[in-house]
């Protein structure tokens, strides 16, 4: 008698009982396999009913099977014994280790093929960037008896990539095989920094090689000083431009944006996350890790002898999570506010009057903003345009001239009735200028309100 294993693909019952079977064998061919005369011979009938029940299940659940059979000269193949044999996994880990990592890649696998010693179940390969810099893959089986348990795993594999969540993972260090997925991680062995976003533009592009199994870039990217408000306002405070190295995936959405960023010079906001190194001393036989590759530019850092490492805490590697592609001057409609000068309009004409109140009698005293006496008053401010046609929007209810680098822009009412009192000026702008706005018969009670866009 001879012994085979394979998936059952077809069941044929004809007349006179006999049944025939299909089976797909491990290297592709394929054979047929009989249970004859399942009518006949009561002493054996439940024996054949029985292997006939093992083939059925295992062609309806698709699991592999294990067939001994014999056969005569010239004759078909008769099938002495048939067994199911399960894909589940029920071997325990023998020694369990923990690690606390990013999940940056998923594949899931189904590999229907049978084997001598035990079946191989369907797989999930994760892509793990550890607290150390380093690539790491575990595999995750999806054909535990809990099969439950097995999806909620592969979930928050998935919810964690998309998040760029730290996991910790409990593992066999033997085979790699995931035996538990937690959300907690350790402060200390976690490695992995509060998120932030910078705002700068990129220096240059370049691949790393052998970072490891995923395909890894890396960004220079220089910050540059935040906006604020919704006119891109820029505050004069002093300001230290930084260098970041960034790792990002090539073919990644964010990695084609940081190549549009490169070739046209725009500015971008990146929310990053910088992983921590080890603190100790590798051994010296170590890999170069992800974090010294980064230092170094993906190269051996000079005076550096071949095939030696450094420390891996000498550098540290900053993930990108998202990026944001933004014009030139961060909006494309509207210009970039680099000082404005509005003293007159809060204060008075006199210093800080409007505030601290001026005495009119010995009983109370009454500011100018209580007796709303009217001043001449101007607003001032210097800003960058990108080239363009900007309106320059205005409801202030007193008589202004706008003036732009000290010439005089023609003013215009609002054509709809319901909107008096707004009036628009219009200028080709492209550049820095200074845009002074003079008021007259304006009191501290009034509100100074201009908006300015671009409209071509």
């Amino acid at each position: 008698m001879a012994t085979t294993r394979g998936f059952v693909q077809k069941i044929d019952v004809g007349r006179a009982g006999l049944v025939v079977v299909r089976v797909l064998h491990d290297d592709g061919s394929v054979a047929e396999y009989r249970i004859p005369d399942i009518d006949a011979d009561p002493e054996r009938f439940n024996e054949r009913l029985s292997k006939l029940g093992v083939l059925r299940d295992a062609m309806t659940r698709a699991e592999p099977v294990e067939i001994e059979w014999s056969q005569k000269e010239n004759e078909p193949r008769l099938i002495e014994r048939a067994a199911r044999i399960t894909r589940d996994t029920g071997a325990l880990a023998q020694r369990v280790e923990t690690l606390d990592a990013l999940v940056l890649g998923i594949s899931v696998f189904a590999e229907n093929r049978t084997a001598a010693a035990g079946e191989t179940p369907d797989t999930a390969r994760l892509t793990l960037l550890t607290s150390e810099l380093n690539f790491r893959p575990l595999t995750l089986d999806l054909q535990i008896p809990e099969r439950a348990v097995a999806a909620a795993q592969l979930e928050l594999a998935v919810a964690a990539q998309r998040s760029g969540r730290s996991l910790r993972f409990w593992f066999d260090p033997d085979t790699g095989r995931i035996t538990g997925i937690g959300t907690e991680t350790s402060a200390q062995g976690g490695g992995q920094g509060e998120s932030r976003i910078v705002d700068g533009f990129v220096e240059s592009l370049s691949h790393l090689v052998g970072a490891g199994s995923a395909d890894v870039a890396l960004v220079r990217f220089t910050t540059a000083p935040p906006f604020s408000g919704g006119g891109n306002v820029v505050g004069l405070v002093p300001f230290t431009p930084e260098t970041l190295d960034l790792l990002v995936f090539k073919g990644s959405p964010d990695y084609a944006l940081f190549e549009a960023g490169l070739r046209d010079a725009l500015r971008m906001r990146v929310r990053v996350m910088t992983l921590k190194g080890r603190t100790d001393e590798p051994p010296k036989d170590a890999p170069p890790t992800l974090a010294t590759r980064a230092a170094a530019g993906g190269t051996t850092p000079a005076g550096t002898a071949p095939g030696a490492t450094t420390n891996p805490a000498v550098g540290s590697a900053t993930l990108v999570l998202g990026a944001e592609l933004v014009a030139p001057l961060a909006s494309a409609s509207r210009p970039v506010w680099i000082r404005i000068s509005r003293q007159s309009l809060d204060h008075g004409p006199d210093g800080f009057a409007c505030t601290e109140g001026v005495p009119s009698n010995d009983l109370a005293p009454m500011s100018l903003r209580d007796l709303r006496l009217p001043y001449p008053a101007e607003w001032v401010g210097i800003a960058c345009f990108n080239h363009g046609v900007y309106r320059f929007q205005l409801a202030l209810g007193v008589e202004f001239e706008i003036l732009l680098d000290g010439e005089a822009l023609c003013v215009h009412d609002a054509e709809d009735a319901k909107d008096a009192g707004v009036r628009f000026a219009h200028a080709c702008l492209g550049g820095e200028h200074e845009v002074r706005v003079k008021l007259d018969g304006w009191s501290c009670d009034k509100q100074f309100v201009m908006d300015v866009y671009r409209i071509r």
